[in-house]
């Protein structure tokens, strides 16, 4: 009997002790849209290896001024996730000059690995569906 209350009592505690993990110390994310001659939104979102999120909402978006927030350790891993799901690590970076195209831009780091990458006049789609997806996770899409 003794034995089997043990048990039950460790296998209870493996998952709360798996959710206390640290973060990767070497992430961040940084997504960006510029806007426009219209009505394009305007905003920049910093995530942190900590949690720490950042909004900066400068025009044509919900939420205008700056909001930071926490987010969990459990939405950082998704965005790790997503990351390494979509194999942003190897996209290449786009080039070119537009002229009055809002661009997205997508910057992340992630044990060691980095990229950069944009969305405007060569807009495939890849990088906005990425940013849709970002912003979803991270809760910020109410105030763009």
């Amino acid at each position: 009997m003794r034995v089997a209350l043990c048990i039950a009592v460790i296998c209870l505690a493996l998952p709360s002790s798996a959710q206390s993990v640290t973060p990767v110390d070497d992430f961040s994310l940084t997504l960006e849209h510029t806007g426009c001659l219209g009505n394009c939104p305007d905003c920049k979102v910093t995530i942190q290896s900590d949690g720490r999120l950042r909004y900066e909402g400068r025009g044509y978006v919900h939420v205008v001024g700056i909001r930071e927030k926490k987010i969990p350790f459990r939405v950082l891993q998704r965005l790790e996730q997503v990351l390494h799901e979509e194999d942003f690590f190897n996209w290449k970076p786009a080039g070119g000059v537009c002229l009055d195209t809002p661009e997205t831009y997508i910057s992340a780091i992630l044990n060691g690995a980095r990229n950069h990458v944009t969305e405007g006049c060569n807009v495939t789609g890849k990088v906005l569906k990425l940013a849709k997806e970002i912003e979803k996770i991270t809760g910020v899409k109410r105030w763009i």
